[in-house]
């Protein structure tokens, strides 16, 4: 393949959220203009208790309903992914994760959406008696394998929870 020329960056829109900007490529015999939307860099945990993951319940305007998913969210560029996943988990489900084991990063995509993401798992943690908070619904202990039942039946699509629960499950059952 012959080396590829990249144009400069170009703005489209920007909000706290997420880029959007366009790039062209030139191949030489062709080139072709990308659309990336940069969600930014992204954490998420896996808490288990007694074979049990916890998910929250919350809106998700392009399926039109709940979506079922592990605690995380956007890393703001003043912390680490750690400090990222211990906040979320604090703010969607009401647990202050005392500890964290990494597990892996991914690419949530690797055309036109850049949202690295980092996962982790949490044995220790305090668990808040009330919980009540504006992003998320419910929360809610599942057995590891009715979790991974609603990933293969299409009752969870947010990727971020099928990889690190499809991952988490692999990497704790190596036959």
């Amino acid at each position: 393949m012959k080396p590829i020329s990249f144009s400069g960056e170009q703005d489209i829109y920007q909000n706290k959220f997420l880029r959007l900007y366009s790039v062209e490529a030139d191949f030489g015999e062709f080139s072709k203009e990308y659309f990336v939307v940069d969600k930014g860099q992204r954490a998420g945990v896996i808490i288990l208790r007694d074979d049990k993951v916890l998910l929250v319940n919350q809106y998700r305007f392009l399926i039109d309903g709940m979506s079922w998913e592990l605690p995380g969210g956007g890393r703001a560029s003043d912390e680490s992914y750690e400090q990222a996943a211990i906040r979320e988990c604090k703010e969607e489900a009401g647990i202050t994760c005392h500890s964290l084991k990494s597990m892996f990063k991914f690419q949530q995509g690797i055309d036109t959406t850049l949202s690295p993401a980092h996962i982790f798992t949490c044995t220790e943690f305090t668990e808040s008696p009330e919980f009540n908070n504006e992003e998320t619904d419910e929360r809610k202990w599942f057995p590891l394998t009715e979790a991974l039942k609603m990933v293969m039946d299409a009752r969870i699509e947010d990727s971020l929870t099928i990889v690190g629960l499809l991952a988490y499950y692999r990497l704790n059952n190596q036959s």
